[in-house]
């Protein structure tokens, strides 16, 4: 018997869905490398949602792996529909090292070019933290541009630029 996973909600029914204009500000893509259901059961990705958008500068908008079903063909982020690609900073939020090859997956998705060497300066700055990165980043290393290890309290207000 398949189990069909709950489709997402719409930011209107969501509680704590930010929404700011994507215009003057640095722009994140807050990349949960799982489905919807898995990822807003992280408080580790709850509060870098909150911690990125507490600073009026920057506009951070989610991004979650498409349920298997879904008809999109490219990864838009959760809030406006907008393309990942098109984000300043494209932010793993990675809690568990099986997750490693749903990032891939999503780079993919968003249209970029896996292996860090290969992105230039028209595509979004790759970053991943969490968990899994403190834990072992290597296997992911190839493929982004920058690991966070630390408390993303800590780290945040000197990353962001």
């Amino acid at each position: 018997m398949k189990r069909s996973t709950p489709p997402a909600p719409s930011t209107d029914e969501e509680i704590g869905t930010i929404r700011k204009p994507w215009r003057g500000r640095t722009s994140v893509a807050l990349a949960y490398p799982n489905r919807y259901a898995v990822g807003m059961s992280n408080l580790g990705l709850q509060t870098v949602y909150r911690l990125f958008n507490a600073f009026e500068h920057v506009v951070c908008e989610r991004v979650f792996l498409p349920e298997p079903d879904a008809a999109t063909g490219r990864l838009t982020t959760f809030e406006s529909g907008r393309r990942a690609a098109e984000a300043d900073i494209l932010a793993f939020s990675v809690s568990f090292e099986s997750d490693y090859e749903n990032l891939l997956a999503m780079l993919a998705l968003a249209g970029l070019p896996l292996r860090a060497a290969e992105r230039g300066a028209g595509h979004p700055l790759v970053v991943a933290g969490g968990v899994a990165c403190a834990l072992n980043p290597e296997p992911i290393a190839p493929f982004v541009d920058v690991v966070l290890i630390g408390e993303a309290e800590v780290i945040l207000p000197t990353f962001v630029p």
